[in-house]
């Protein structure tokens, strides 16, 4: 969520230019030369929106020429901005192009630095009040903005941009403070102050502030301090106990509110049958076994939330042809879930079931879908179909033995165990499951998965070809003909393989 009147202050930060002085004092003229340059570079960079790069020229100039105000002030303000940017990016943005680098939170800190810098040697400027209180509304440390505000109009007590900025603070701050708050039924004491909603399941910190413990793990995501005080925690919210005195009272004094909240967590933790949170990354297939290393704070949350419920979530890619979350996905079961100490999760999983999706939203940053399940009609027992799928489906299994037998048989005995299991393969009785464990022997290209998780929606693709309105022999006769046309590819795709083994 934007800091209340961060993007509206924002308009008022301005680099400023850096002088030349014919005669620069105690200076090598050359060198002197190299960092007017320099600031003149950072200066284009951040009024044409790169302020990465503006970082990166101020960076060096500050190296050649250490503790310039002019060049402190205006790194600052790219720090200031480069952190609102970040903030302001949609979490679907980061899906489609990811970002490597700093988090907002450590660009604001590192802003308040340098604007602290400038403020140690000593101006007459409200501008480094100004970048002070920028940084400090970006840390959401509104008190702290204010007083930097009140300190600067005692510099300049005629300086409009200050006026205008504390009247904003107050305006907003006001402003989100009513919406957050709609009642006062309960005092503030068992309230939690990240999610202005009564506190459940109650964690105090040992410097003594009190959060929801979800509340406090997601925090400590993006950082490892109280997320009041800023007091560095050795803690892991998770193994942290519950302040069971604090649960108690509140559960006896609100027990409505509390049974919503309650209600809330568990909605959070398990999504229902028909919803399902999404691992957008890649396309996987049922049967299909893949480890995964998860470290986005919104898919640490979203695993931590998946492990208190039913340890599934579906798994989707972007499909090639439209640039967007694909329409199909599978269901995937975590099999084993190890936390790490730098808090990032080592997943394994594996496919169960494919569904395909109605409608997606955001959710703390994780999306989350309504879907509806895709399964194979069966075929008659006893009918001429299903004897005809069976022979298909035991010759294939045949061949996949001899194919498995003779890879672990010119492998190296080192990637041996990495060679796919035999107990694993489903019977030829289950032809679904069957074609696609067959499938998974042969990497394929995210673009043939997603066609293959396709090709089983019977009911749709009946539909475009009139197959419905057959009589039932014919559409068992197009059922049999999706799972033969899986099957055969998985038999082609297996033939390459086995004929590439034998050249080796």
């Amino acid at each position: 969520m934007t800091s209340p009147g961060a993007s509206s202050f924002a308009a008022a930060l301005v680099v400023e230019d850096f002088p030349w002085r014919e005669e620069e004092m105690g200076m090598d003229p050359d060198k002197y030369r190299e960092v007017f340059d320099l600031a003149q570079r950072g200066a284009r960079a951040f009024r044409d929106g790169h302020f990465d790069e503006a970082i990166s020229f101020y960076s060096k100039a500050q190296t050649l020429r250490p503790g310039d105000p002019i060049i402190l002030s205006n790194r600052s303000s790219a720090f200031c901005m480069i952190s609102q940017v970040l903030r302001e990016r949609s979490a679907a943005d980061s899906e489609y192009q990811p970002l490597n680098g700093l988090d907002p939170t450590t660009h604001a800190e590192l802003a308040l630095k340098d604007a602290e810098k400038v403020l140690a040697i000593g101006s007459n400027s409200p501008r480094p009040y100004l970048l002070k209180a920028y940084a400090l509304i970006l840390l959401e440390q509104y008190h702290e903005a204010r007083e930097a505000i009140l300190s600067g109009l005692q510099v300049d007590p005629l300086s409009h941009v200050l006026q205008s900025w504390l009247s904003d603070l107050h305006r907003n701050t006001s402003i989100a403070a009513r919406a957050r708050r709609p009642t006062l039924d309960r005092p503030d004491d068992f309230e939690c102050t990240l999610c202005f909603k009564l506190l459940f399941e109650p964690v105090t910190t040992p410097c003594g502030h009190s959060f929801c413990r979800s509340c406090l793990h997601q925090s400590m995501d993006h950082g490892n301090k109280c997320p009041m005080c800023r007091t560095v925690l050795f803690i892991g919210p998770k193994t942290y106990p519950i302040s069971v005195t604090l649960s108690n009272i509140i559960q006896k004094n609100f027990p409505e509110e509390y049974a919503e909240r309650k209600s809330e967590h568990e909605t959070m933790t398990y999504a229902g049958v028909d919803l399902m949170p999404l691992f957008v990354m890649d396309v996987v297939l049922p049967c299909q076994k893949m480890a995964l290393n998860i470290f986005e704070p919104r898919y640490r949350l979203m695993v931590r939330r998946i492990m208190e419920g039913n340890h599934r979530m579906g798994m989707v890619g972007i499909d090639s042809a439209t640039g967007t979350v694909a329409d199909c996905g599978c269901e995937v079961e975590i099999l084993e879930c190890e936390p790490l100490p730098d808090g990032r999760f080592y997943l394994e999983v594996e496919g169960s079931r494919r569904f395909r999706i109605l409608r997606s939203w955001d959710q703390d940053g994780y999306r989350v879908a309504e879907i509806e399940w895709l399964q194979d009609i069966s075929l008659p027992d006893g009918s001429q179909e299903r004897k005809d799928l069976m022979e298909r489906a035991n010759a294939a299994s045949e061949l996949a033995r001899t194919y498995i037998r003779r890879a672990r048989e010119i492998s190296r005995p080192a990637r041996r165990a990495r060679q796919t299991d035999l107990e694993s393969m489903p019977g030829p009785q289950d032809p679904e499951n069957f074609s696609f464990w067959l499938v998974n022997l042969i990497n394929l290209r995210p673009s043939d998965r997603l066609d293959l998780l396709r090709l089983s929606d019977t009911r749709e693709v009946c539909s475009k070809r009139n197959v419905l309105f057959l009589p039932k022999r014919s559409c068992y006769n197009y059922v049999l003909l999706l799972l033969l046309q899986r099957i055969s590819r998985s038999l082609r795709l297996l033939g390459d393989a086995e004929q590439s083994c034998r050249v080796q």
